[in-house]
C-alpha cells in the first residue's frame, strides 16, 4: 500500500512504526460555526483511510481534536454573552449527528482543546526551555527564525520574514512568529486559564501538537487534514513538536483537496456552502452524499453541483439495483462461495486502493464488473454461486466504502 506524503511529495510504501498497530491523528472541526460538506469531504477521506487499514488487518488508534478554544469561538461567545461551552453545544451536537448520518466511524478518542489546556501549557514551557520562544506584551510567540527547517512542509523557498509577531492564527501569507499563548484581555470574556505565562489561553496551533503527544506519543504514523491545513497550521505543528522533541511527529502527512461549488471556493462569508441537513431537505440522503464525496480521488479538487451529483448517483443506483438482483439470484449457500468474477472484483478493488486510496478507480472497476455480471445474468450465463461470490465480495468492499449496500434510494 502506497500513500502520498505531502512532506516528501512522493508516494511511499506505508508501514507502521509498531507492527500492525497504526496511530493516526486527524484535525477535527473548529466549532465556531457549523461544518459544511467541504469539511465533511476531508472527514470522509479519513474514514475511508481508517476503514481500509482495518480491512487490511491493521489495528487503528485514531485521535481527533475539537477546536473549541480559538479567536472566532471566543468572539462569538463574547458577542452572545455566553460561555464557550454554551455557544458551541449545538454546533458539536449537530456535527456528530451529521457525522453519524454520513456513516463515519467515530474516532477512538475525541479530544476537546478546552479539556487539554494544561498539556498545552506544559508543551509551551518545554519549547521555551529550548530557546524557541519570544515574549511580547500580549503573549508568548514561537520564533520561527530559530527553527531552521521552518517551511519544509509547504516548501517555502524564499519567504518574506516580517520580523514581528502575528496574533492572527489564520494568516497564510508571509512568515510570522506565531502565537503559542495569548494573555487575557477584557475582550476575551470568560475564556481564560491559569498558566506560567499568566492568565490567558492557548493559540490554535499548539493544541494539535499537545493532544497528539498526549494520546499517540512523540511520533506516530499518519497525520491527516484538509489541504488548507498545510500552511500555516501543520507547518507550525511540525515546528512546535520538533522544537520540543527533536523528532518529526508524523511519518506520513496526508491532505484532502478542497471541495468547490460551481468551481468557486466554499466560503461561509459569501454563503457559497451547503450543509448535510440542508441537502437532506432537498432530497439528498446522507449515504448518497457520502458516495459523491468519496467518488473522486482525495488529492483531486472536487466540484459540487446538484447536476454533477445526480449524474454520479445514476451510476450508484444502477449498481445497487444489480446487487439486489445478484442477491436474489444467489439464494442461500456457502458464505465462502467464490468465483473468478469475485476474485477479479476484489483484486481490482485492492490494487486501486493500494495506490493511494484511488477510490475513483475502485468504483470504476466495481461498476464495470457489475455491468458485466448484469449482462451474464440477463443471458442466463451467471450461476448462483457466481452471484453469491460477487455479493460476498461487494459486502466486504463496502465495509470500506459504506455506500453499495445502503438501502437508501438516491
Amino acid at each position: 500500500m502506497k500513500l502520498f506524503d505531502t512532506l516528501t511529495r512522493k508516494k511511499r510504501v506505508f508501514a507502521p512504526l509498531r507492527g500492525k498497530a497504526v496511530r493516526i491523528y486527524t484535525c477535527g472541526p473548529s466549532v465556531y460555526a457549523y461544518s459544511h460538506i467541504g469539511n465533511f469531504r476531508t472527514y470522509l477521506f479519513e474514514d475511508v483511510l481508517v476503514r481500509y487499514l482495518e480491512y487490511k488487518g491493521y489495528r487503528v488508534r485514531r485521535v481527533m481534536n475539537i477546536t473549541d478554544v480559538e479567536d472566532k469561538a471566543v468572539e462569538e461567545a463574547r458577542r452572545e454573552g455566553r460561555t464557550l461551552a454554551q455557544a458551541q453545544k449545538d454546533k458539536i451536537r449537530t456535527f456528530f449527528s451529521e457525522w453519524d448520518k454520513l456513516g463515519l466511524k467515530r474516532p477512538g478518542i475525541v479530544a476537546k482543546a478546552s479539556e487539554h489546556v494544561p498539556e498545552m501549557a506544559s508543551l509551551i514551557r518545554r519549547i521555551c526551555s529550548r530557546g524557541y520562544c519570544r515574549t511580547e506584551p500580549d503573549g508568548v510567540y514561537f520564533d520561527v527564525r530559530k527553527f531552521g527547517d521552518y517551511g519544509k512542509l509547504r516548501r517555502l523557498r524564499h519567504p518574506r520574514y516580517f520580523g514581528k509577531a502575528c496574533d492572527d492564527d489564520y494568516v497564510k501569507e508571509g512568515l510570522w512568529d506565531f502565537r503559542l499563548w495569548k494573555r487575557w484581555a477584557a475582550s476575551d470574556g470568560k475564556a481564560k486559564w491559569k498558566s506560567p505565562f499568566g492568565e490567558g489561553r492557548p493559540g490554535w496551533h499548539i493544541e494539535c501538537s499537545a493532544i497528539s503527544m498526549r494520546y499517540l506519543g512523540e511520533q506516530f504514523d499518519i497525520h491527516c487534514g484538509g489541504a488548507d491545513n498545510i500552511y500555516p497550521h501543520h507547518e507550525n505543528e511540525i515546528a512546535q513538536s520538533m522544537a520540543a522533541t527533536g523528532k518529526m511527529p508524523a511519518r506520513f502527512w496526508l491532505h484532502c483537496r478542497h471541495l468547490t461549488i460551481h468551481k468557486k471556493k466554499m466560503s461561509k462569508r459569501t454563503g457559497n456552502v451547503f450543509y448535510v441537513g440542508q441537502l437532506r431537505e432537498m432530497g439528498v440522503e446522507p449515504s448518497c452524499l457520502r458516495f459523491y464525496l468519496i467518488s473522486s480521488r482525495y488529492r483531486n479538487r472536487l466540484d459540487f453541483t446538484m447536476g454533477k451529483m445526480r449524474v454520479q448517483l445514476l451510476l450508484l443506483n444502477r449498481a445497487k439495483k444489480t446487487i439486489r438482483a445478484l442477491r436474489a439470484l444467489s439464494g442461500k449457500g456457502s458464505a465462502k462461495a467464490r468465483s473468478a468474477l469475485a476474485r477479479k472484483l476484489v483484486s481490482g478493488f485492492e490494487s486501486a486502493m493500494d495506490d493511494d486510496l484511488n477510490t475513483r478507480l475502485a468504483f470504476k472497476r466495481i461498476f464495470r464488473l457489475l455491468g458485466n455480471a448484469e449482462k451474464l445474468s440477463a443471458s442466463g450465463k451467471l450461476l448462483p454461486q457466481d452471484a453469491r461470490g460477487i455479493v460476498r465480495a461487494i459486502e466486504k468492499m463496502d465495509s470500506v466504502l459504506g455506500v453499495l449496500c445502503s438501502s437508501e434510494p438516491c
